[in-house]
């Protein structure tokens, strides 16, 4: 089984790494510019410190040293605070400084000469002591003043060196600017090309795939259920494609078996209509023939078998559900003539067909309306009884107005009637179940887009408006479901 790795995990490790190479650039800084700056300070320091050393040398020691000779300093006051002590304490502390062997060395002579003087001095401090000429003095002074230029010039070489410990500081600093300059150019191009084969990965590992999962939803928010998603190697993404995937398949599976089952259903309400039909409509035809018989009316029984004949020939209609428009007139057209001549004087209709193309409908839409209107209408009165059947077209639907002059429905009755197709429960209907059937079928077969809409007025009359759409060039909606 192929490994597959977390979003999670993926941009942790991107962070991680770009983190990593940002703070580089500051560590290598902080730590080159620390070392040279700490070493470049303490060699300005060093000779800022010599400097004034050499000018206490170069100012103070002789003039400090004659006041003792010619007895302006007392000897036993002189000892801890003299020159001397104050310039070996200066020296001490520049030593404390010094990181090289060549600046040590020379410290160390600086202090080596300064014991030689501080010697010179012992002697004068004695001779002042015991009060001897003071021409000994002045011969020990010239000594001090060779040693005192020698410590000057002691220290002035301290500070050259200092000096070029500070150029070459200052040329590794140059040296190491550049360097680092270089470093951080690298890791900025480090950077970019990380960057980028960062976002060629995340385009890969995260954007197609999640662009793989919308147009698979907008696949199928389109009704094409048959596309399929590939499986991204990321496990958040991977469970959520195996798991659309998985439903698509399902569904397929779902709606072929609802298709199946409502095509049955449709099927065996059909069967059931006719049953209706068949039974009482047959005898009181076939009556209603042998009483034509025995009256010799022979040219009406022809009419009234060929109409029964041609109307459960429709009916029928090979199993098929869809028929054109002019069979399903016809159909309409027998039923209405077998009843006229049963009922005589006391049925009339009329059928109003514009010039129109022969659509495809669907099947026994009409008749179970006209069944309903002449009884649960016309029977009813006791004046003539009025069928009309008018077809009607506009750019997109074909519309059916069933009117009679029945008895007609209280509002209470009418109200009922409409909440029972609304409800669409064949167990609510107490009589007409043709009217459910047909309503029930359109919406199965049409969808939204047919409608049933009934009007009533007591002792006046009811009509029925059926509209379909226009769908000769269209497969009806449940063989597209059978196909699916």
């Amino acid at each position: 089984m192929t490994k597959t790795d977390s979003i999670k995990k993926i941009f942790s490790q991107s962070n991680k790494m770009m983190l990593l190479i940002a703070i580089l650039p500051i560590l290598f800084s902080i730590f080159f510019y620390t070392r040279y700056i700490f070493i470049y300070q303490n060699s300005i320091e060093n000779i800022q410190s010599a400097n004034e050393i050499s000018t206490k040398v170069k100012n103070k020691v002789l003039e400090e040293m004659w006041d003792v000779v010619f007895g302006q300093i007392k000897p036993s006051s002189y000892t801890q605070k003299g020159i001397t002590v104050e310039l070996r304490a200066d020296i001490n502390r520049i030593s404390e400084n010094a990181n090289t062997a060549t600046e040590k060395s020379t410290l160390d002579v600086a202090l080596r000469t300064l014991d030689t003087m501080e010697k010179y001095l012992e002697k004068i401090l004695e001779n002042v002591t015991l009060e001897k000429p003071v021409q000994e003095n002045e011969v020990i002074m010239e000594q001090i003043d060779s040693v005192n230029q020698l410590l000057y010039d002691i220290l002035q070489d301290f500070v050259h060196v200092e000096i070029d410990i500070a150029g070459k500081r200052s040329a590794e600093i140059t040296r190491s600017i550049l360097l680092l300059t270089f470093a951080e150019l690298v890791i900025i191009a480090s950077i970019f090309f990380f960057s980028r084969r960062t976002q060629k990965f995340i385009e890969k590992k995260i954007q197609q795939p999640i662009d793989d999962l919308v147009k698979l939803a907008t696949e199928f928010s389109n009704g094409h259920l048959d596309y399929r998603s590939n499986v991204s190697p990321l496990s958040e993404l991977s469970n959520l494609s195996i798991s659309m995937n998985t439903m698509a398949d399902n569904l397929n599976t779902l709606i072929g078996e609802n298709a199946e089952k409502q095509h049955h259903l449709a099927q065996s309400e059909v069967r059931t209509l006719q049953a209706q039909i068949t039974p009482h409509f047959i005898y009181n035809s076939l009556d209603a023939i042998l009483a034509l018989v025995d009256q010799g009316e022979l040219q009406t029984v022809k009419e009234m078998t060929f109409a029964l004949s041609d109307f459960f020939r429709i009916s029928l209609s090979k199993g098929k559900d869809w028929i054109p428009l002019s069979k399903e007139i016809r159909h309409v057209e027998d039923y209405l003539k077998i009843l006229k001549i049963r009922y005589g004087k006391m049925l009339s209709y009329t059928i109003s067909v514009p010039q129109i193309e022969d659509y495809i409908v669907l099947k026994m839409i009409l008749q179970p309306i006209i069944e309903n209107a002449v009884y649960h209408g016309t029977k009813f009165i006791r004046d003539v009884g009025t069928v009309q059947l008018e077809v009607k077209e506009d750019s997109e639907a074909l519309s059916f107005y069933i009117t009679d002059n029945g008895i007609g429905m209280t509002p209470e009755r009418l109200q009922e009637v409409r909440n029972n197709l609304n409800n669409e429960s064949p167990s609510t209907f107490e009589s007409g179940y043709g009217l459910y059937n047909v309503h029930r079928r359109l919406k199965l077969y049409y969808g939204e887009a047919a409608k049933l809409k009934i009007d009533s007025v007591y002792n006046q009359g009811t009509r029925v408006l059926i509209s379909v759409p226009k769908n000769n060039k269209i497969l009806p909606k449940m063989e597209e479901l059978r196909n699916v």
